[in-house]
């Protein structure tokens, strides 16, 4: 889910809303490096499907931010409990160093430009403790054919190899390795593993998870 409201907005109000998320969290791998009473955001957290699993998992502090009001809706339509904050300008509304772990599971991927992604890490940055970890999921480039042609063919249009459009006006972006390297750059690698994952739309991508500290 895009952080910054003003963009790519409409999708995530309308036909996005509605999706069944599916990027698989690897609960077992996050646990070796957070406690169970640790302050625990999950940065766009969509309709609460990570704040469920992280709860299930035993973890106490749980608390969600997310940009879409219509997601936000559905999530306290399903779970009125969980504790979910809207973002505004792409602001998290968390103090500096307020947070022991955050998690960005496949929200990256749903924000095309780099300066909004930029400024997406460095929230992310400023409201984690030192030493707070970060963990994402999310989808690289792939080489099948279907992929190659909707990368060259909105390049074109978005300027940036790896962006494309999918029906309904939804706007996202797989990603290179130098790419990623730069946004995990200020922090410190402990995990990152490439897998393969289901999309929400139901296909198969190469994709990654990553753990890191601050």
């Amino acid at each position: 889910m895009t952080l910054d409201s003003s963009n790519y907005s409409e999708y995530w109000e309308d036909k996005g809303s509605l999706k069944t998320f599916s990027t698989p969290v690897q609960f077992d791998e996050f646990k070796k490096y957070v406690s169970s009473d640790a302050d625990i955001l999950d940065v766009g957290c969509g309709y609460g499907r990570v704040m469920r699993g992280l709860i299930g998992e035993g973890f106490t502090c749980v608390k969600g931010v997310e940009p879409s009001a219509a997601l936000r809706q559905r999530l306290m339509d399903d779970s009125r409990e969980l504790d979910v904050q809207p973002i505004e300008n792409g602001i998290i509304p968390f103090k500096d160093e307020s947070v022991d772990a955050a998690l960005l599971v496949a929200v990256l991927t749903c924000i095309p430009d780099n300066k909004d992604q930029d400024q997406v890490m460095k929230e992310v940055y400023r409201v984690l403790k030192p030493g707070g970890v970060l963990y994402i999921n999310d989808f690289m480039l792939n080489t099948d054919e279907r992929n190659l042609e909707r990368y060259d063919h909105f390049q074109k249009l978005h300027g940036t190899y790896g962006i494309f459009e999918i029906e309904g006006g939804g706007i996202l972006r797989h990603f290179s390795d130098e790419r990623i390297k730069e946004l995990l750059s200020p922090f410190a690698d402990l995990e990152h593993k490439k897998v393969v994952y289901t999309t929400m739309n139901g296909n198969r991508a190469n994709g990654f998870y990553y753990i890191g500290r601050k």
